[in-house]
């Protein structure tokens, strides 16, 4: 077993840190040895964790659990009515009109909008359904069955409650005058350089400015003034048909538009047809923006944050006023985005039309710690009619394409990027890559260290002088998810039994202490489903894992999202369960536990159970 000494050396070691991954010199920034005395670094290893809960064991079976100390409650679960004088969820009778008007399935993100010190609005995305898990006869993600595309399409979109607690305890308002469903019908505004174009233009929409609805919602992110940035990822399934020998050949290749198996939507509405509307899918894969506190307020598509498989969109204020967003495509061998407003915000004021105009710009790492913010302008840097770019618009809409001509790094599934708002630093979730090295497939890059990497890893940026504006930035690795077998690397003071894979979401809490989800921990661990983990991102336990929550078989844990007073922590637990092929039967039946109701995904609401403030 290595000394403390041999652990502080190989940690602060520049080289140490990436070489066990790869066995190359390739160079994380990583303090010096040098630059901090080793009995100091010794002594501050004693010292206690930032969290005070005792580390859950891992576990895999029908139900969740969560570490001593703490409770769960689900709080509302998929077909739950969000309205008055409905009557309860009823699967089998389940129509596209009646799910609505009810709790969405997939639920995802988690924005957390304070009304009282009693109540608030929660807006959840529903990212997606899966068919197997919600009707009788399907055995598939996405349904065989036509009948049920309306069900599927009103089960997409997302679902705004208000929520209040009495004693600790939370509870869905449905008398509330906020609530609301936003679905596939939903009237929606396009605004920014791509609207009113004409590769934005339809039969039913020949301005390019109006659209119907939103897709596959993961991720998103709260504005200083109040409004929920809700993105659009995985657009892919929706659009059937093909686009070869048209001239979105190129662009609907590049978004894998045609390739895969699709919900059989275009049945019920034509316009999920390529042959019918060959312009419909480029008014996907956009960031909306939504006012929960208006229930009659229209969305707006924001296309000056460019088109791709968005998997979060989370604003800071820079020093200078302008609005700055972070933002992942979640694919393998995409990009990092971020975007930088023209104009500073408003407060009080009216921030409308400040997400119309900016810089977006995509990121390249380098092997000494740097990194480089590239602007994605027409007619720079190759973006131009040469390359069948010829304004804009087009560069937005085909912001992939774009990144890959400036020579963007590519990325092992940027997840969630989170700034930190006490800090200004940003973390970024990889949560894997199992194609990177393989046969045809591109190899590692300093960012994205291991070949096969089936755990993921997190990147910290640092923006210099905090200005998030800066073209320039310095990064390191904070931590690299899995196993001794592949290089994981928790920092010097890992705790035993607290590994994990595959890094989702991140969160951070009331008091800025760093918070991840998991979605394919059993990827590296069989036993292990996902979960919710404290992460220590300073001192010299940075880097150190400490397990308090652990989903159902077959769920991924998504949202996390604090209350302000960090005594409750909202979770979405997201596809729970599985058709056991053997049993004929869902491997779980969680929440209910019923045998006349499916696993339905859900809201749950952690608590202490001494109604203290959530790790300590």
């Amino acid at each position: 077993m290595s000394t403390l000494g041999e652990l502080i050396d190989y940690r602060l070691s520049r080289r140490g840190f990436l070489s066990s991954v790869l066995g190359t010199a390739v160079v994380a920034c990583v303090p010096k040895k040098s630059e901090l005395l080793k009995e100091d670094l010794e002594a501050s290893l004693l010292a206690e964790s930032s969290f005070d809960f005792p580390n859950l064991p891992a576990a895999l079976d029908r139900t969740h659990h969560v570490s001593e100390g703490y409770e769960v409650e689900v709080l509302v679960r998929w077909g739950d009515p969000i309205f008055p004088d409905m009557e309860p969820f009823s699967w089998e009778d389940l129509t596209g009109e009646e799910q609505a008007k009810r709790f969405g399935h997939g639920n995802d993100y988690i924005a957390y909008i304070p009304l009282t010190a009693e109540s608030a609005l929660l807006v959840i995305n529903q990212e997606s359904t899966v068919a197997a898990l919600m009707f009788e006869g399907e055995t598939d993600y996405v349904a065989d069955d036509p009948k049920h595309a309306p069900v599927e399409m009103m089960a997409h979109g997302l679902s705004v409650v208000e929520v209040q607690s009495e004693s600790g305890r939370w509870s869905v308002n449905l008398g509330s005058e906020y609530n609301r469903r936003i679905t596939v019908d939903t009237d929606m505004r396009i605004s920014g350089p791509a609207a009113g174009h004409d590769r934005m233009k339809t039969p039913a929409d020949p301005t390019g400015t109006k659209v119907k609805g939103t897709l596959h919602n993961c991720s998103g992110g709260t504005t200083p003034w109040g409004t929920i940035l809700t993105c659009e990822e995985n657009i892919l399934y929706y659009f059937e048909g093909t686009g070869k020998g048209t001239v979105e050949t190129q662009n609907f290749e590049r978004y894998s538009i045609g390739k895969k198996k699709t919900y059989n939507w275009g049945s019920t509405d034509p316009r999920f047809l390529i042959s019918h509307s060959l312009n419909e899918a480029n008014r996907f894969g956009w960031v909306v923006e939504i006012d929960p506190k208006d229930a009659e307020s229209i969305p707006v598509k924001r296309t000056a944050l460019g088109r791709f498989f968005h998997e979060s969109a989370n604003p800071i204020v820079n020093s200078d006023g302008r609005i700055v967003i972070y933002m992942g495509d979640d694919a393998y061998f995409e990009y990092l985005y971020r975007f930088v407003s023209e104009n500073g915000v408003v407060e009080g004021g009216d921030n409308s039309v400040l997400l119309d105009a900016g810089e977006l710009s995509v990121a390249r790492f380098y092997e000494d710690g740097t990194m480089e913010w590239l602007p994605l302008l027409f007619g720079a840097d190759g973006l131009t009619s040469e390359q069948g770019f010829n304004s804009q618009a087009d560069v937005l809409i085909e912001a992939r394409r774009a990144g890959d001509i400036l020579k963007a790094t590519k990325m092992d599934r940027v997840e969630d990027v989170e700034p930190d708002i006490l800090t200004d630093k940003i973390y970024i979730n990889c949560t894997k890559n199992k194609k990177r090295g393989q046969e045809g497939k591109e190899g590692v890059n300093p960012a994205n260290p291991r070949r096969y990497n089936i755990a993921g890893h997190t990147i910290e940026l640092v923006p210099p002088n905090r200005d998030h504006s800066s073209m320039t930035m310095t990064w390191e690795i904070l931590l690299l998810a899995g196993d001794k077998a592949v290089g994981a690397n928790y920092g010097i003071a890992p705790l035993e039994g607290a590994e994990f894979g595959c890094p989702d979401n991140l969160a951070f809490d009331p008091k800025g202490r760093l918070w991840i989800t998991t979605d394919g921990s059993t990827d590296c661990f069989p036993d292990l489903a996902d979960g919710f983990y404290a992460i220590e991102k300073d001192g010299l336990l940075r880097g150190q894992s400490r397990r308090l929550f652990l989903a159902p078989i077959g769920a991924e844990v998504t949202g996390p999202c604090f209350s302000p007073d960090g005594k409750s922590l909202f979770l979405s637990i997201q596809h729970p369960g599985h058709v056991d092929e053997v049993e004929e039967d869902f491997i779980t039946r969680w929440p209910d536990f019923d045998e006349n109701t499916p696993p339905r995904p859900s809201i749950v609401v952690i608590r202490r159970t001494d109604g203290g403030v959530i790790g300590g």
